[in-house]
């Protein structure tokens, strides 16, 4: 029997219906440190690439301009395209052009989820004998299912009396991203035999994840004591200055006599740990994988096969926020109309809390927080607009408690992202704070 036009439309709109709709991906490439991460990124037909420039002046550019591209401009700025088709793009930026990354696009329709890729943030650590360094792992690009990968700690050129030999299984939850660590366990002896290494691998990757190959090991160098001759100098001038949402740039003096230097990090209040090693004669470093609009202290100290030098100053620097509108709540002031955002933490002996908010529609400038109860107001913060050259051309943070509580103030510049962390110790009583050089972001 002869179908009607009707009963045929019909059907085929039913088919149409029935067919489940993928879900698109977005995947995202951060360009900073002069090249974009991750420089190769392995995607589906339809998905899409988000760039985000977090510092310097930088493009994307197709090789074959015409694909895809974004004129050179300064950060922070973020450029997406979308992917309809299976095929190979390469680019670079044009402004530098040994900074080339490639999106391979295969399939089409799958729209699959992104498990993420997992990778060693660095390829090279250094650690004093008879101690202990934290080698830590990052899952980029997706964090869609549970996944795990198997890791091992080896000898390179190390014997098993310089090192504990370990391995075993990071394992991430679905929707979980966090940086993971593997502890390379260091041992003491008494013989001059060098320098020596261990090396970290990652390997047996599940749950749908990949290893990135420019992470899959990293070397950790065993600096030995015992070769006589004296410890580096003390190196100096350490600074610290937010990099992006989730880095922090240092920067500091080179000592005398060092093979190497280690890099160690606190959250305000915590202990310090070492993140990160620096090889021999550099002044500058780049921590990463750290929390947005947080506080951070470093320090560093040198060292050699004789011994590490004592530790340089301690620096603070508190990394970016991501930008957006500031939205007034039950915890969150919104000041000098709107543009920053403060919030604040409190931690007594028994208790801890986001202080409560008390906004003043007549000052918009400045408000209120309390901790405990709306009839015992601790903490007065203002920001104050001192964008003229006689001021110096910034905004000035100032505020004062009358608590010896921990404190942690947080103030964001909704419309760059600039950050500043402010930090009471538990039992201390709180000192006023008058910042005027908090915000070199006018206007």
């Amino acid at each position: 029997m002869r179908q009607s036009p009707i009963f045929s439309v019909l059907a085929l709109l039913l088919l149409v219906v029935a067919v489940p709709t993928a879900n698109a991906a977005t995947v995202q490439v951060t360009v900073h440190n002069f090249e974009f991460d991750p420089a190769t990124v392995n995607i589906q037909a339809g998905d899409t690439v988000v760039w985000t420039n977090t510092a310097g002046i930088h493009s994307v550019t197709s090789d074959d301009g015409t694909s895809f591209s974004v004129e050179a401009k300064a950060a922070p700025w973020t450029f997406s395209h979308t992917f309809p088709a299976a095929g190979n793009f390469p680019y670079h930026c044009e402004v530098h052009s040994f900074m080339t990354g490639t999106v391979n696009v295969t399939g089409g329709g799958s729209g699959g989820d992104q498990h993420g890729s997992l990778k060693l943030e660095q390829t090279s650590y250094s650690v004093q004998e008879g101690e202990s360094v934290a080698v830590r792992v990052l899952r980029l690009n997706g964090d869609d299912g549970p996944v795990s990968v198997s890791y091992s700690v080896a000898a390179g050129t190390a014997s098993a009396s310089d090192f504990t030999a370990a391995s075993g299984t990071l394992s991430w939850a679905d929707g979980n991203d966090d940086v993971k660590t593997v502890t390379v366990v260091t041992k003491e002896d008494a013989a001059a035999e060098g320098n020596e290494t261990v090396t970290v691998t990652l390997s047996n990757a599940t749950g749908g994840a990949t290893i990135d190959n420019a992470g899959k090991a990293a070397t950790v160098t065993i600096q030995d004591d015992d070769a006589g001759g004296g410890p580096p100098s003390v190196p100096g001038n350490l600074q610290a200055h937010a990099h992006s949402t989730t880095e922090v740039m240092l920067t500091w003096t080179d000592s005398n006599g060092e093979t190497g230097y280690r890099i160690e990090m606190k959250t305000l209040g915590g202990t310090f740990q070492q993140v990160a090693s620096a090889g021999q004669n550099e002044t500058s470093a780049v921590v990463g994988g750290l929390a947005p609009a947080t506080g951070y202290v470093f320090r560093v100290r040198a060292e050699n096969g004789s011994g590490v030098s004592a530790f340089s100053n301690e620096a603070s620097a508190s990394t970016d926020a991501p930008v957006a509108p500031c939205v007034p709540d039950a915890t969150t002031l919104c000041l000098n109309n709107g543009r920053f955002e403060v919030r604040t933490h409190w931690r007594s002996a028994s208790q801890s809390g986001d202080a409560a908010a008390v906004a003043l529609d007549f000052a918009p400038d400045s408000g209120l927080f309390y901790f405990f109860s709306p009839t015992n107001i601790e903490m007065l913060v203002k920001v104050l607009n001192a964008c003229v050259p006689a001021l110096g051309n910034k905004y000035w943070v100032f505020y004062a408690a009358t608590t010896n509580v921990e404190l942690t103030v947080t103030v964001i510049d909704t419309q760059t992202g600039r950050t500043r962390v402010y930090y009471n110790p538990l039992g201390t009583a709180a000192l006023p704070q008058q910042d005027t050089s908090a915000f070199a972001t006018c206007p």
